[in-house]
């Protein structure tokens, strides 16, 4: 069947791999072309604005003071890649609770704040950054955006991680 290199004698083996290789490369053009297969380029549908919550649980501070500001930058890294600094929009920062139950209702209960832990507090950081928006959802630094992403903000003395809470395209 194969000698000397050529099958059936007569086909040299080197040239019949790249006829089919050519022919691939040939039937690949077409399907891109034919819409049957779609590129990245296709994929992006516009560019938008989105705003998206970050919140940050259980934060210990050393003081009552405020760590994040309305219109301050914040340098965010996204799954352990650093990405770029981003303007906050809204700080939300609640002490931490705990639950106990109501004492005139036993079978309900109440939250109260937790004087064990006087300067642990919950951030809600909302951010604003300029999106790829696809079918999939925003994409900013090259990954998606959405619930449940863990996120890394960073500030002259601050280095927090979080979790996307909620996500907003602006029109």
């Amino acid at each position: 069947m194969i000698k000397d290199g050529k099958i059936f004698g007569k086909f040299n083996i080197l040239d019949l791999s790249i006829i089919v290789i050519v022919l691939l490369a040939i039937t690949g053009l077409l399907l891109v072309k034919t819409g049957k297969f779609t590129t990245s380029s296709k994929v992006i549908k516009k560019q938008a604005m989105i705003e998206f919550d970050v919140v940050l649980r259980g934060v210990k501070l050393s003081n009552d003071k405020m760590i994040f500001k309305t219109g301050d930058k914040s340098f965010i890294t996204i799954r352990n890649v650093p990405y770029t600094s981003l303007g906050i929009l809204n700080v939300i920062r609640t002490p931490l609770q705990t639950v106990i139950p109501d004492p005139k209702d036993p079978s309900r209960a109440l939250a109260v704040v937790d004087s064990a832990e006087p300067y642990t507090y919950n951030y809600t950081v909302t951010l604003k950054d300029k999106a790829l928006i696809t079918d999939d959802g925003p994409v900013i630094g090259g990954n998606k955006i959405k619930i449940g992403l863990i996120v890394t903000l960073e500030g002259a003395d601050y280095r927090l991680n979080g979790l996307v809470s909620g996500l907003r395209v602006l029109k």
